[in-house]
C-alpha cells in the first residue's frame, strides 16, 4: 500500500488506466459480440454507463485518493467522461462507419486516444466543466421545488 501511493499520480493513474481500459474495453467487445457492429453506438453507451462507477472507485480511492462527497465527485467524473464518450462515439464513427476498419480496432484506438484526453480533462479542467453544470443542476432543482411546492432544502451539492 505505502509503496503504491509513494508513486507519482501519472503513474498511478496509468495503471489505474490500463486496468479500466481493459475492463471497459472487455464490456464493449462483448456487449458488441451480443448485439452486432452494427449496434456498436449503443454497445458504446451501454459500455461507458456500465464501467462508469469501476472507474469512478478505481480513481478515486487509487488515484485522487479523495475521501466523502461521493456525488459530487460522481457528477464531476460524469461530466468529464460525458464529453470522453462523445469524443469516443465520434472517433468510433469515424473509423468504423467512414474508414470501415474493423468495430473492435476502431474501438481500442478510439479508447487510448480518449485516455489521454480524459486525464488532461480530469487534471486541469473538470472543476470549471462541473461548476457549469451544478448550475444547471441548481436551477432545475430550484425549478422542481417550486413546481412541486416541495420546502427547499439544501440546493447546493
Amino acid at each position: 500500500k505505502e509503496f503504491w501511493f509513494n508513486l507519482p499520480r501519472v503513474i498511478r493513474y496509468i495503471f489505474t488506466g490500463g486496468y479500466k481500459f481493459v475492463v471497459s474495453y472487455l464490456i464493449f467487445a462483448i456487449l458488441v459480440f451480443f448485439f452486432g457492429d452494427k449496434n456498436s453506438q449503443i454497445c458504446l453507451f451501454l459500455a461507458y454507463f456500465l464501467s462508469s462507477f469501476n472507474s469512478y472507485f478505481s480513481q478515486k480511492i487509487l488515484v485522487f485518493q479523495t475521501k466523502g462527497n461521493y456525488v459530487q465527485e460522481y457528477l464531476k467524473c460524469a461530466t468529464t467522461w460525458l464529453i470522453g464518450y462523445f469524443l469516443n462515439a465520434i472517433i468510433l464513427y469515424i473509423m468504423q462507419d467512414v474508414l470501415s476498419i474493423n468495430v473492435y480496432v476502431s474501438e481500442f484506438v478510439a479508447m487510448a486516444s480518449v485516455s489521454v484526453i480524459t486525464y488532461i480533462l480530469f487534471k486541469y479542467f473538470s472543476d470549471i466543466i462541473i461548476t457549469y453544470f451544478n448550475h444547471i443542476f441548481i436551477s432545475t432543482k430550484i425549478i422542481f421545488y417550486k413546481y412541486f411546492k416541495i420546502k427547499e432544502r439544501n440546493v447546493e451539492i
